[in-house]
């Protein structure tokens, strides 16, 4: 018999939620701004999970999630998005505003699926260095790839900060949205 680790809280709500952005505002008790963005234009190199050719002109962001009232920094993230994939009014909102990638998918009524990469895309596995000073305790890492219409659309490594354990210690991290 294999003995399988548990998974935490966290991991097992972030499996059930419709957008990391929604989860984390229920569990912190408040909306969530997408702080200290850095935007780039890359381009694609190959291999690449997003499949585009090379070459292809990708965005690619970090920003941190922090509490829109206590300030608090709950998430870091990374994503490598394919900007033609999406509606236009997607691109704006991502590059002008503090929304989060989840709050904006879902205002604008866009359906995805999700699915889990075995490691991240970062040659290094840990957060983007340039959102916070110091470097931060991290409570889980992932990465996954976003789908809009079977069609790839981002490539999301997210590194959950130890300031969102006191909200993990009873049932509400497991409930679903």
């Amino acid at each position: 018999m294999v003995v399988v680790g548990q998974r935490s809280p966290l991991d097992l709500a972030l499996e059930s939620a419709t957008t990391v952005t929604a989860l984390l505002e229920q569990l912190v008790g408040e909306p969530l701004d997408a702080g200290e963005r850095l935007h780039a234009v890359v381009h694609a190199v190959m291999p690449n999970e997003l499949e585009v050719a090379e070459g292809s002109l990708l965005l690619r962001r970090f920003a941190l999630l922090r509490g829109r009232w206590s300030t608090q920094a709950f998430m870091q993230a990374e994503s490598l998005i394919v900007p033609s994939r999406l509606p236009s009014s997607v691109c704006a909102r991502l590059e002008t505003t503090s929304d989060p990638i989840g709050r904006i998918l879902a205002e604008e009524g866009l359906e995805f699926t999700r699915s889990a990469l075995s490691a991240p895309q970062r040659s290094v596995a840990s957060p983007p260095s340039c959102a916070v000073s110091a470097p931060p305790e991290i409570l889980l890492t992932r990465t996954y790839r976003l789908d809009l219409e079977t069609l790839p659309v981002m490539v999301i490594t997210e590194w959950f900060l130890r300031a969102l354990e006191p909200f993990l210690g009873s049932d509400r991290a497991a409930e679903p949205n």
